[in-house]
């Protein structure tokens, strides 16, 4: 995992794109909002073990691209949804961490807004009978605080960009 340097994400799969006549590193979300060139894509290693249906990659499950939208996302308001189904069912806490096989501390966790893993959210989703996905909203925006990180390639070059323009 590396840095994106055009939008500052980190923690990101990057690849070697030419934007200006430059060389940088970035994420699959500037290459395609931007149409950047891509020059070098990341490696992709042998497979490294056959499971039943699918192999691992380095890209993470082969076939998929692990960095294309899914088409839902877990609702902001995923614990509220837990607590009234739980109360729905007329179970508290403990009994709903029994029924699920789980320590109470995990589901107060969850309960106060801490995300829980995909298989647990797959097994509240099937012992209280609700649905915490939601579709996907079509723009998805993140805001950063500029003031709080370094300049980026990207700002430098929309800097560029802008003083040309006048």
């Amino acid at each position: 995992m590396a840095s994106c340097e055009l939008c500052g994400n980190e923690k990101v799969s990057t690849k070697k794109a030419r934007t200006a006549g430059i060389l940088v590193e970035a994420c699959g979300r500037c290459v395609e909002s931007m149409n950047l060139q891509v020059i070098e894509a990341p490696v992709n290693f042998s497979k490294v073990k056959k499971t039943t249906r699918n192999t691992v990659s380095s890209r993470g499950v082969a076939g998929k691209d692990i960095m294309a939208k899914n088409s839902t996302e877990l609702a902001s308001d995923f614990h509220k949804r837990i607590i009234q189904g739980r109360k729905k069912k007329g179970w508290d806490q403990r009994t709903f961490a029994s029924k699920m096989n789980e320590r109470l501390n995990i589901v107060q966790k969850i309960e106060n807004g801490g995300r829980p893993t995909d298989k647990l959210i797959l097994k509240i989703e099937k012992i209280l009978s609700i649905d915490l996905n939601v579709e996907r909203s079509s723009e998805h925006t993140t805001k950063t605080n500029t003031a709080k990180r370094n300049m980026t390639i990207g700002d430098a070059l929309e800097d560029l960009l802008s003083r040309r323009e006048d």
